[in-house]
């Protein structure tokens, strides 16, 4: 193989041994990469290219011990090529493509460029269009839907620094889909009754490990009949049985008029009533929702943001 920049000359025809330049240069990865004249035509120095072979005696006169010159030759050729092999390699140190060295070096071994991996773009999401058939409600809803054969109006009261909700009102038979904010947490009820006492329901969205956290609670009190429950299945909060009916009167809430819109609630001021705690035992089970403070099973989580909640008033 002959070295295309190098003049003859740069180098001695009658010292280059055919068989040497086989052996040394058969292995593409040791081929040189083109020289340019002027670092060829460098003199004197030892680190030009002709001050090395005027070093080593490649161009001087004298015979010598064949094998000796066939050493020298080797590690001129040796050096030769490290020489050529640093001024290509600094240049393809300026270049490429980061995190793609691997490729980089498989592909100029065989002289082909690098093939370097497409990148894959995230999948952007859309929010589905207004009032398109079987679009998405979006995350973080609740559906409330009035059971009852009376109009019911439902506040909402926000956890600490979060934001106020309106209130919502329904008329028999309505269902009215409520969307909160990221992260979201607080409570709910009908106003049925003098306000003293009531059913709450209880939400976290955005809870740990990205869950939606709901509950039922009696603690409060109880004026509707309440279940929460995720859109399209899962554990059931509370109960639509209407407990009025059944309770004794030392435990029914009642209003100015005497007129009784509910329970009692079963603890006031950390202090429980064991009346009223029994009572709601029989009809509420341990996980259907919380009846003292302590209930901690009550709590339902989801990976579902949307909720539907279903109320009736008890009176």
């Amino acid at each position: 193989m002959a070295l295309s920049p190098l003049s003859k000359s740069s180098v001695a025809s009658s010292s280059f041994s055919p068989r040497t330049s086989a052996t040394e240069l058969a292995n593409p990865a040791m081929r040189p990469a083109p020289v340019t004249a002027d670092a060829v035509k460098a003199k004197g120095g030892a680190g030009s290219l002709q001050g090395l072979f005027q070093a080593d005696g490649f161009d001087g006169p004298g015979a010598g011990d064949p094998l000796a010159r066939l050493r020298e030759v080797v590690q001129m050729m040796t050096q030769l090529v490290q020489m050529l092999g640093a001024q290509g390699g600094a240049g393809a140190q300026q270049g490429g493509v980061p995190g793609a060295e691997g490729a980089s070096k498989a592909s100029s071994a065989q002289g082909g460029p690098a093939a370097v991996a497409p990148q894959q773009e995230a999948p952007v999401s859309k929010a589905p269009s207004v009032g398109a058939p079987g679009a998405s409600k979006g995350k973080n809803t609740i559906t409330l839907n009035n059971d009852g054969d009376k109009p019911m109006t439902v506040n909402f009261t926000p956890n600490a620094g979060e934001k106020a909700i309106d209130s919502v009102t329904l008329k028999p038979g309505e269902s009215r889909t409520v969307q909160f904010p990221d992260n979201w947490s607080g409570n709910f009820r009908s106003d049925n009754g003098d306000g003293k006492n009531a059913t709450l329901g209880e939400v976290k969205f955005d809870g740990g490990f990205g869950q939606t956290y709901y509950d039922v609670s009696y603690i409060e009190g109880h004026n509707a009949a309440m279940t929460m429950q995720a859109e399209g299945g899962g554990r059931l909060s509370g109960t639509m049985e209407n407990l009025l009916d059944s309770a004794p009167d030392s435990v029914k809430a009642k209003g100015a008029d005497g007129a009784a819109y509910g329970i009692k609630k079963s603890t006031t001021s950390n202090v429980q009533d064991p009346e009223v705690v029994d009572f709601f035992r029989k009809h509420v089970g341990a996980d259907q929702g919380y009846v003292i403070p302590t209930d901690d099973a009550s709590t339902l989580g989801s990976n579902n943001s949307n909720l539907v909640v279903h109320l009736k008033n008890l009176a």
